[in-house]
């Protein structure tokens, strides 16, 4: 940030707003969870019943309240009404005529009290009464799909033309994109609310100049934004001092299209926001994360349950030893550099990885530098909010690729980026250190823009390995005997290689000798006692004390579409095939495998439609637990799906290795590496690659499909003609794993994406290094869509490469263009344009 652009920054932050928007921006969250949890609201009858209550009682009742407001306590609305209000207000030119044409006067919010934070609804509710005797003051939404449809422009309602039903439709999927865990947090609105006012700053600007320019937000300003204009009064009063007129909020355009207005407009704000106040428009955890995850269900699960959820954390840490563990999301732009001396036939790149080890982010990738290329290019990934980032300044030969020389390295602190004081985001000049010391050289400085999200609670992810040995064998054998069968046990290993837990499968014959009762028992490091977790017959299991919960689950063994059991327990609990909610993958159903993840649902009065909690990959073998309480659990679950499912996991591999034989053509892939959600990747040589259903072309090299917080290294390779047939190592990661691997195996395509693979195949899905010395044997699955090479696809913007070192790269989205990357996205907000 140079003089010019610093007074730009600080005249900005002096623009005036009438409202604590941090606060605002909470309790709009809260409120907008709240209305996700009564999701009849989306759609009809419920929509129209919300709509009808709102233009023909709430709006004449709030008319009156204000003009003779004698209520010693706030106005509460109705939820339904608060919706519909909430989506008529952020149309504030449209609510404002609307206001003043039928009251005479911008009706506000002062004074009027959220339903679901409101103390005491009672005054509210005689008053409602006193005026609409025949209409409840709540909705009953159980009554509502027995109801007739009403006409929402009926008697009153017809005062207010505005199309609300299609207002209501743009914003349910607003809250999806906000719904991330840190985006509450004080340090991210604060900083938020910095960049709103950056946001408006340009708008005035660009009037100012005359200029018709279309101001695409992140969806940090995007909160803000749409926190001041649910405060009308205020929002009329501010923008009209600073703009001479109302701000308009058009949220109508929803094509993220390449070359389309959104696509533009996001472009050219960028460029505006950055040349102006010289800081990245881009953020860690502001950008589009792809659409709403397929629901589960349209009703909600009703519960009257206690939700107790499992045993404390302190017997947990008695039984097992597991240090917690953080993760933020870093988004990491190289600016420019001065003072590098090349020649015009080298290119500079710079390199990144970790110093210390870390759970989810591995060596190692790399990107251009802006200010050479002019190419907006970024990296975004997750990793442990500790230890530092190290940039490596190399020029390469643009006429041999093998030839390159190191400039420099320098550093970046994360324990100094995710200090509150650095407010969550550096960027300055860094200078190189070299090995090679020359005698009155000029040091090389790198200008480095990093952002990070606040750090939160990492999940738990454990790796399934089956060994022979175990530091229980003897005892086993001295306390059963030889025919006890302690060969096989299988141990649960975190990232690091530290090992939580064993599990073993027993019988356990009854006195009649009729019937052969199974257990599951553990052993850990501090409890070296065997320990019962769950005791089963046929399919039917029931979970003790010890598993952190008691219940029963009767397991089906087919797919037929339905979930596999429902946990009967003090929780309502169900397993699904595939991968469902939060960890569905967008980019194409092939890495959503029905008969190869399963999904843990928790269905509660917080969580009506269900939240996944837990996650099976019975390929990878890999476990990923969101929920402390349920670990325990979900390891002695996930121990019997695959006792119970592997041969069909095998067969299906088996399978897949006939049909990958008969479809190797003269494409061959002798490394192809499969990826699974935002990666930077480090690789020698790389194919190209369309998008979702594109697959992937010709070439020789390294094929890569990144998508979700992968770090990946690996060598050799190609990439095959529709990403057909291949041989090599074939390896598929799948949500923060970092892996490294080389040689065997041979893989094919699967879908339109990035192939499959067999042999000797390692496929990963969770904060898991895994290498391919593990016991693991199985085939990779259909690929997606994120493009080959590093391709970080940018929804609305421009690809962001973090571009392979070597030949590697290309690009394409899911859906193509920019439609947006897998899983982890990083993508821009684009629905809402001033």
């Amino acid at each position: 940030m140079n003089e010019k652009q610093e007074a730009q920054w600080l005249e900005a932050q002096r623009i005036s707003i009438g409202e604590d928007l941090v606060l605002a921006a909470q309790r709009q969250l809260e409120f907008l969870a709240a209305v996700d949890r009564q999701r009849w609201l989306y759609d009809s009858p419920g929509l129209e019943r919300a709509i009808y209550r709102y233009k023909a009682h709430w709006l004449p009742l709030l008319a009156k309240y204000t003009e003779n407001g004698d209520l010693q306590e706030p106005l509460v609305v109705p939820i339904d009404c608060e919706w519909i209000w909430h989506c008529h207000r952020l149309n504030p030119v449209q609510y404002k005529n609307d206001c003043g044409r039928v009251y005479g006067k911008i009706l506000d919010s002062k004074n009027v009290e959220s339903s679901i934070r409101a103390k005491s609804k009672r005054k509210s509710e005689e008053m409602w009464a006193q005026f609409y005797p025949d209409e409840p003051f709540e909705l009953d939404s159980s009554t509502i799909s027995s109801q007739k449809i009403v006409d929402v422009n009926a008697g009153a309602a017809g005062n207010i033309t505005y199309d609300l039903v299609s207002a209501a439709n743009r914003q349910c999927s607003f809250y999806y994109q906000v719904s991330r865990p840190f985006t509450r947090d004080p340090l991210f609105l604060t900083e938020a609310l910095a960049r709103y006012k950056g946001f408006l700053h340009l708008i005035k600007t660009n009037q100012d100049k005359s200029l018709k320019r279309f101001c695409v937000p992140t969806y940090d300003v995007d909160i803000m934004w749409h926190s001041h204009q649910l405060s009308p009064v205020s929002y009329c009063n501010d923008l009209m001092s600073l703009l001479g007129k109302v701000l308009e909020h058009d949220d109508t355009d929803s094509d993220r299209s390449k070359g389309k207005k959104l696509d533009t407009g996001f472009t050219d704000t960028t460029k505006q926001f950055e040349d102006t106040f010289g800081l990245r428009y881009w953020r860690a955890g502001v950008m589009y994360r792809g659409k709403i995850p397929t629901p589960l269900t349209d009703v909600p699960v009703s519960f009257s349950g206690s939700e107790k959820r499992g045993i404390s954390a302190k017997h947990r840490q008695d039984f097992l030893s597991l240090p917690s563990t953080k993760v933020v999301e870093v988004f990491l732009e190289i600016v420019d550099v001065k003072d590098a001396v090349v020649n015009e036939s080298e290119t500079l790149y710079v390199s990144f990885t970790k110093k210390q080890p870390d759970m989810f982010f591995s060596e190692c990738g790399t990107l251009s530098i802006l200010s050479l290329t002019g190419d907006k290019n970024a990296a975004g990934f997750e990793c442990e909010p500790s230890g530092d980032l190290i940039l490596t300044l190399t020029a390469k030969s643009n006429a041999n690729s093998n030839s390159e020389r190191v400039l420099g390295t320098t550093s970046i602190s994360l324990d100094e980026l995710t200090d509150p004081n650095s407010k969550l985001s550096i960027e300055r000049w860094f200078q190189l250190k070299s090995k090679r010391w020359i005698v009155n050289s000029t040091p090389v400085y790198l200008r480095v823009a990093a952002s990070c999200s606040v750090p939160l609670e990492a999940p738990r992810v454990f790796n399934m390995v089956r060994s022979e040995e175990s530091f229980v064998h003897s005892f086993f054998l001295s306390l059963y005997g030889k025919e006890a069968n302690v060969n096989y046990w299988t141990n649960f290993i975190d990232g690091y290689g530290n090992e939580a837990v064993r599990v073993q499968m027993r019988d356990n014959i009854q006195k009649d000798n009729l019937h052969s009762k199974r257990e599951v028992v553990s052993v850990t490091e501090l409890f070296r006692q065997t320990t019962v977790l769950a005791e089963g017959i046929d399919n039917k299991w029931s979970f003790s004390g010890s598993c952190n919960f008691s219940g029963t689950a009767e397991i089906k063994t087919t797919q037929d579409g339905t979930y596999i059991c429902e946990l009967k327990t003090d929780q309502m609990i169900k397993i699904y095939w595939g991968k469902r909610l939060d960890f569905e993958q967008k980019c194409c159903k092939g890495h959503n495998e029905y008969g190869v993840f399963i999904t843990a649902v928790e269905f509660s009065n917080e969580y009506p439609y269900g939240k996944a909690i837990a996650l099976l990959d019975m390929k990878s073998k890999l476990i990923k637990v969101n929920e402390e309480w349920f670990l325990l659990p979900w390891i002695t679950l996930s121990f019997i799906f695959m006792d119970i499912f592997e041969k069909d996991i095998k067969s299906t591999q088996s399978l897949e290795k006939g049909i990958m034989k008969e479809s190797i053509t003269e494409h061959k892939v002798t490394n192809p590496l499969i990826a699974s959600e935002t990666v930077p990747v480090k690789t020698s040589s790389g194919g190209c690659g369309g998008g979702c259903g594109g697959g992937c072309g010709g070439g020789c090299g390294n094929v890569l499909v990144p998508s979700e917080s992968v770090a990946l290294k690996t060598a050799g390779g190609g990439c095959g003609g529709g990403c057909g047939g291949g041989c090599g190592m074939a390896l598929t990661a799948s949500e923060s794993v970092p892996v490294k691997t080389s040689g065997g195996g041979c893989g094919s395509g699967c879908g339109g994406g990035c192939g499959g693979g067999c042999g000797n195949v390692l496929m990963a899905s969770g904060s898991v290094p895994v290498k391919s010395s593990s016991h693991v044997d199985g085939s990779g699955c259909g690929g997606c869509g994120g493009g080959c090479g590093n391709v970080l696809t940018v929804s609305g913007s421009e690809p962001v490469k973090t571009s392979s070192r070597g030949d590697g790269g290309g690009c394409g989205g899911c859906g193509g263009g920019c439609g947006g990357s897998c899983g982890n996205h990083v993508g821009t907000r684009e629905e809402d344009t001033a």
